[in-house]
């Protein structure tokens, strides 16, 4: 989603194996629902369309990915942050 610098792997009880970047200017994007090893560490560089993990699923829905995103710390639409199309 966004070019950064991983900050969090972590496992949470809700949401799964999580995956947490972000940029020198303050967006953090949460990645969470994924498979139980993400393809990241923490302190690596990552760049719009690097693979950081696949997509899990809970349960008996289909895989997908949870997505949040913030700037200085204020939630915000990711749709405001993909490119958009002509």
């Amino acid at each position: 989603m966004a070019s950064g610098t991983v900050t969090k792997v972590y496992y949470d009880d809700l949401y799964g194996t999580t995956v947490v970047t972000e940029r020198e200017d303050g967006l953090r994007c949460t990645y969470a629902n994924l498979e139980t090893i993400p393809t990241v560490n923490v302190g690596d560089q990552v760049s719009v369309g690097d693979t950081i993990g696949s997509a899990g699923c809970e349960s008996a829905q289909e895989s997908h990915l949870h997505l949040s995103v913030a700037a200085s710390g204020q939630s915000v639409s990711p749709l405001d942050y993909l490119p958009q199309k002509n």
